[in-house]
């Protein structure tokens, strides 16, 4: 069975969680996953447990609940769509996304829920984890801690090492590791590799470190007294099976794979990234603080102004990727403003959105505004005409 079958299977599951006869009778039961010897219950009870189990390993942990953050939102999602059987429609309305979003998130979600069934799967099987086709997936580039990716597979992967009696050393740095990445892909990555040292009967420890290395983060990944075949795991990633060389560069990613007579090394480089700034020029600090909130796990930083006097000053101080402008504010034009910076030969460059609650798409674009976003302001909007807009 390929991926994308066992997801379709796991989205029918979530689905029907609470419907008993397709429980029983659901194809994951038998023939995929099979209760326990010491299991006493049904075996739509097994299955249920299994997804209830998964969507609770999504809560993250030390992060105060948050309706509206990026680390909160898949378990949210999980939660009240299929588990307290929300609508679709009225969750959008909740979490105030709009349709586009909602969908993309929704399915996000149960992408890393079958994920991770299919990585308990391959472990169990002890069989190279199978790679996803980049295809299957919508890559979701973020700021995400290195550190706490790999915990959680080591803690995924915990029971396989004890079986295999494998001592693994993780050497974090000092510092908070943030890198751009994917983080259901990465850990699919990581995971792929760990599973393919696993197979190596001469395998007794595996040393992981995460450093910092010139301009980027390296995690490098050791094993002591193993002897490979040159580039074995590079030729492993490089399978027409995977499709990690293929994400390498929207990741980020670089890989470096070099063997001594007595030690493995193989390296993965994160390039870091340097966050484009934003000037928001907006009079409430509410708005600004959702500014913060929506960019704060993407590639933008954000520099709010609340005086709109002091836009063109800024913006010839601050040099930003894009100026997005409340057009709305007490005792000042901002229709003015737009015009003075499309007039001013150190600003007349920088891309402008213009937002606004009333609409007016086309009065701003004449005036010298790249795009027009009406208020309410929705977040995937935001990210969307940023990518668009910002110069890589």
């Amino acid at each position: 069975m390929n991926f994308e079958d066992f997801e379709n299977l796991v989205k029918d599951a979530l689905a029907n969680m609470y419907d008993f006869a397709a429980m029983e009778t659901h194809p994951l039961i038998g023939a995929i996953f099979f209760p326990a010897e010491e299991h006493k219950g049904s075996k739509g009870e097994f299955l249920r447990q299994l997804l209830l189990e998964t969507i609770e390993s999504f809560k993250p942990t030390g992060i105060e609940y948050d309706l509206f953050s990026n680390e909160w939102r898949a378990y949210i999602i999980l939660q009240q769509r299929y588990v307290e059987n929300i609508s679709t429609q009225d969750l959008a309305k909740k979490l105030l996304l709009g349709e586009r979003q909602i969908r993309r998130s929704q399915k996000k979600a149960v992408q890393a829920v079958a994920t991770q069934l299919w990585d308990r799967l391959s472990v169990a099987k002890q069989e190279q984890t199978p790679q996803i086709s980049q295809s299957e997936f919508v890559i979701n580039l973020e700021m995400i801690n290195l550190d706490q990716v790999l915990n959680g597979i080591l803690k995924l992967l915990d029971s396989r090492f004890k079986q295999e009696e494998v001592e693994v050393v993780f050497t974090p740095s000092q510092n908070e590791n943030m890198v751009y990445s994917d983080r259901i892909i990465l850990r699919q990555i990581l995971i792929g590799i760990l599973n393919l040292l696993l197979q190596k009967e001469a395998l007794n420890q595996i040393q992981l470190q995460i450093k910092e290395c010139d301009e980027s983060v390296c995690l490098e990944i050791s094993v002591p007294e193993l002897r490979l075949e040159k580039d074995h795991v590079m030729k492993y990633l490089k399978d027409q099976e995977n499709s990690v060389t293929q994400w390498a560069s929207e990741l980020n990613l670089e890989f470096n794979e070099y063997n001594s007579d007595r030690v493995f090394h193989f390296e993965m480089v994160f390039a870091k990234q340097e966050k484009k700034l934003i000037l928001v020029v907006d009079d409430q600090e509410p708005a600004l603080r959702m500014y913060q909130r929506y960019l704060s796990k993407s590639n933008y930083k954000v520099y709010g102004l609340s005086k709109a006097t002091k836009v063109i000053s800024k913006a010839v101080e601050l040099k930003p990727s894009l100026i997005l402008l409340d057009i709305m504010m007490p005792k000042v034009d901002g229709w003015e403003i737009l015009q003075s910076l499309r007039l001013n030969d150190k600003t007349k460059h920088i891309p402008i959105i213009v937002c606004s609650a009333w609409g007016e798409p086309e009065l701003a674009k004449s005036l010298g505004a790249n795009h027009f976003l009406r208020k309410p302001i929705v977040q995937r909007e935001l990210l969307d005409v940023l990518e668009a807009l910002v110069p890589g």
